[in-house]
């Protein structure tokens, strides 16, 4: 199994493409350490037990200082280490630039792009080169191309992007990979929450015909976080289906 061994922590691990990852992680050998807000993590995480996966939930938001910092804790006095993190958890919010208020702006910076930069902060400071430790984080289309009516979103998910090719050359000495994977538009609870007319577009503008599956993405994580990946590191993967080609 490519993950056999590996402890991996997984954030916004309740549904979509996060729980995708955390049952492809767990297929493939991971233990977990799985966190979200909702009480959907801890549904999953039973789900994974009773397969026999070794697995625990953490509930709170990535976005308080306090709470990530117990993530990485945690996973270093129940594991002795933390091999990889996945940085998933994110919010959606839609809006015109002269519709998006300030405070949803500040909630999408929090969640999307301060969450990812204080989990790898943490994170950094205890994974073991000798393990192949890897970080993946999870940006977007939207913050590689532009996409109109989610202007904060995309500004939040470009900082992803920076953020990734910056930390993967200064943690590269140290052994630790990191790369970005920027789905398209993928079939979540988050995206058909999205207004009708704008999700219509989105979905003609994929050359491959249909919208993409959170196991589209969770493939494509599994190879990130393995030794596949092993001389893989600041790059951003787009998982589109050829949207923006």
């Amino acid at each position: 199994m490519l993950l056999e061994g590996r402890v991996a922590l997984i954030t916004g691990a309740s549904r979509g493409i996060g729980a995708a990852i955390a049952r492809a992680f767990a297929a493939e050998g991971a233990t977990l350490l799985l966190c979200a807000r909702s009480e959907g993590v801890e549904t999953l995480a039973g789900e994974l037990e009773a397969a026999n996966r070794p697995v625990r939930a953490m509930r709170g938001d990535v976005g308080d200082p306090t709470f990530a910092r117990e993530l990485i804790t945690s996973a270093r006095r129940q594991h002795g280490r933390l091999d990889v993190l996945v940085n998933n958890a994110g919010i959606l919010r839609q809006g015109l630039i002269g519709m998006t208020t300030t405070d949803q702006m500040r909630e999408l910076l929090n969640v999307n792009v301060l969450a990812v930069m204080m989990l790898t902060q943490y994170a950094s400071r205890v994974m073991d080169s000798r393990c192949s430790p890897s970080i993946v984080n999870l940006a977007s289309i939207a913050g590689t191309q532009g996409m109109e009516g989610v202007s904060a979103y995309a500004a939040s998910k470009a900082a992803v992007v920076g953020y990734t090719l910056a930390t993967a050359k200064e943690l590269a000495p140290k052994g630790i990979r990191v790369n970005a994977i920027a789905p398209g538009f993928i079939d979540t609870d988050m995206v058909r929450g999205v207004a009708p007319d704008w999700y219509e577009r989105r979905l003609q503008s994929i050359r491959m015909g249909r919208i993409g599956t959170p196991d589209d993405v969770a493939g494509v994580a599994v190879f990130l976080a393995s030794d596949l990946a092993r001389y893989v590191t600041a790059q951003v993967i787009g998982v589109d289906g050829g949207m923006m080609a």
